[in-house]
């Protein structure tokens, strides 16, 4: 009789393990199904479109061509579908219960695979995450099950569609737990690890089981360890470079003046001139087979001559995939971050041998052992790494070498990105704060963190000092006040589509001033980072309570994070003094 009161807990888990296999099932069959809509748009561009070109290197504009048909798609039908796919799975874990609108998944689906079909840098990993998600999502909804669980089964199609892309199914199921959610129980872990090992299952049985890159043999020497521990903080700064690099890229991108439908056209043509110096290198498109090209390469012939071709190949795959990505095309980082360790890696392995010939085991081995490396510091995933690679070559005794690797550069990239990521910078920025402790902010106050000293203009202050007081202060906008009362907001987006000759004799108030957002000073930082989210904006101002719209304040997201900061400190002393 005492165990009556666990059983509906225990059916919990049962349903919960059985919806996971088919969520694996279903996350299986969409990596098979996108690989295969992959190879069909590549067929079409390159196969039917380019042999009908009047000129050979047509080929750099493939890309530009599919940038034409993704850009419209996307910024008509769904904007949040430009990029990868992952931040948009854990934006709907953090702040939708992992709901996942329908259109958003089919739009990614498609436009990620003409712009991988057509040549352009990305990977098909985050896309193929987003259909196993999105079955897992849906599934759970259908059968009325509760937050907690709907998340689950939306990592359990992450978990899936990774462990089919990569035959790794315990690789998958750590990366859905690591980079996903963050916040799994061990048994939360099951239900994940069943729809790994099923998706995997799916996946080999439709498609040939060994990996798409492999360098079996593994094994490395006392000396290899040892030089790990230079190599690890190496990988560690140069996955910085990286995320900095795809950042300024996509920055770039956004204050570029031009259409947005048409940036993914521009971002095109970078990645096409960039694959056009290595055509059988993977420069274009998702890059393993460029992989194993350089590793045969390598093989028969490794001179100083390769390694300047594997430096070349690393940042040209930088530059090209940052400006697919960035752009706003759709795709995935994820493949290009394993190309770049990959041809990383084989250079240091170069080197080593070069300076210590004879003496390491293998430089080909350091290929793999950069891959890993590289991603751990750049996606801030080193378990993911350490166990996908291992199932991957089927070889265990290079894993205490990769394990000194992974962990000394996720340590470095993790201090430098100050705690992000390539997925969660882009979260940070919007103020989602994938480690943050909600309740944190729910206790810290607006009024606590907002400025008191606020710049603010008139309706009667020409364009021109606005301008020029944009630049002087470097803010991105100023709070429009009348008689003391908040009538709108004035930013640096609404002064550059003036001609600088009209912005002499236009005051403020000619402008369509924007409707100000507002909050007021007791509500929760937690609130004000949700308004900024939703309104897609990085201030708010704050005002009294009541309908007189008195401006009190202004608080940025930065101001939220200071404050937050702020308040862990101030608890952590508590603590400590309770201990003393």
């Amino acid at each position: 009789m005492t165990m009556h009161p666990k059983l509906p807990e225990d059916w919990r888990w049962i349903r919960l393990d059985l919806l996971s296999i088919v969520v694996g099932l279903i996350g299986g069959l969409g990596a098979v199904a996108f690989r295969k809509l992959v190879e069909l748009a590549h067929e079409f561009f390159f196969n039917f479109l380019l042999p009908h070109a009047p000129d050979g290197n047509f080929i750099v504009l493939l890309p530009v061509l599919g940038g034409l048909i993704v850009g419209p798609l996307i910024y008509k039908l769904a904007p949040e579908a430009s990029g990868d796919g992952i931040p948009h799975i854990i934006v709907s874990l953090q702040r939708f219960s992992g709901d996942i609108r329908k259109r958003v998944g089919l739009i990614l689906i498609c436009t990620s695979a003409i712009t991988l079909g057509s040549g352009g840098s990305a990977g098909r990993e985050g896309p193929i995450s987003l259909i196993g998600a999105s079955s897992g999502s849906a599934l759970g909804k259908a059968m009325k099950l509760s937050a907690r669980d709907v998340k689950v089964l939306t990592c359990c199609g992450v978990a899936a569609g990774i462990a089919g892309t990569f035959n790794a199914p315990m690789g998958g199921a750590i990366f859905s737990m690591e980079v996903i959610s963050k916040k799994f129980t061990s048994l939360d872990a099951v239900p994940v690890l069943l729809a790994a090992v099923v998706g995997k299952a799916v996946a080999s049985a439709l498609i040939d089981p060994v990996p798409e890159f492999v360098n079996p043999r593994f094994y490395f020497t006392t000396l290899d360890m040892i030089l790990c521990f230079i190599l690890g903080p190496l990988f560690g700064f140069l996955s910085f470079l990286w995320v900095r690099c795809y950042y300024l890229f996509e920055d770039g991108f956004l204050r570029l003046a031009l259409p947005e439908l048409l940036k993914p056209a521009l971002g095109g043509i970078v990645a096409g001139v960039c694959g056009l110096f290595f055509l059988n290198y993977g420069i274009m498109g998702v890059g393993y087979e460029g992989i194993n090209n350089v590793f045969k390469l390598a093989s028969e012939d490794p001179s100083g001559r390769l390694l300047l071709l594997l430096l070349s190949l690393g940042l040209l795959k930088v530059l090209a995939t940052a400006s697919t990505v960035g752009s706003g095309g759709s795709g995935g980082v994820f493949a290009p971050t394993l190309y770049i360790g990959v041809m990383f890696g084989l250079a240091a392995g170069l080197l080593a041998e070069m300076a210590l010939p004879h003496l390491i085991a293998n430089p080909l081995d350091y290929g793999l052992l950069g891959m890993g490396a590289f991603f751990a510091g750049t996606a801030g995933a080193p378990l993911t790494c350490i166990f996908m690679i291992t199932e991957m070559t089927g070889n265990y005794s290079g894993l205490p070498s990769l394990i000194i690797c992974c962990i000394l550069s996720y340590a470095v990239a993790r201090f430098l990105l100050k705690g992000g990521s390539i997925y969660t910078i882009k979260l940070m920025r919007k103020g989602i704060f994938q480690d943050l402790p909600q309740p944190v902010l729910s206790e810290v106050s607006v009024a606590e963190a907002m400025q008191k000293q606020v710049v603010t203009v008139s309706p009667e202050t020409r364009i021109s000092k606005v301008r020029d007081d944009i630049y002087c202060y470097n803010y991105t906008g100023f709070p429009v006040v009348d008689k003391g009362c908040l009538v709108g907001m004035v930013t640096f987006d609404d002064i550059r589509k003036i001609p600088l000759a009209e912005q002499e004799t236009m005051a403020v108030k000619d402008l369509a001033i924007r409707p100000p957002i507002t909050i007021n000073p007791h509500q929760s930082a937690r609130s004000a980072m949700d308004l900024m989210y939703e309104n897609n904006i990085g201030r708010l101002a704050v005002v009294e309570k009541g309908s007189t719209q008195r401006l009190i304040g202004i608080v940025t997201r930065t101001d939220v994070i200071r404050a937050y900061e702020r308040e862990i400190k101030r608890s952590r002393r508590e603590q400590l003094g309770r201990q003393e």
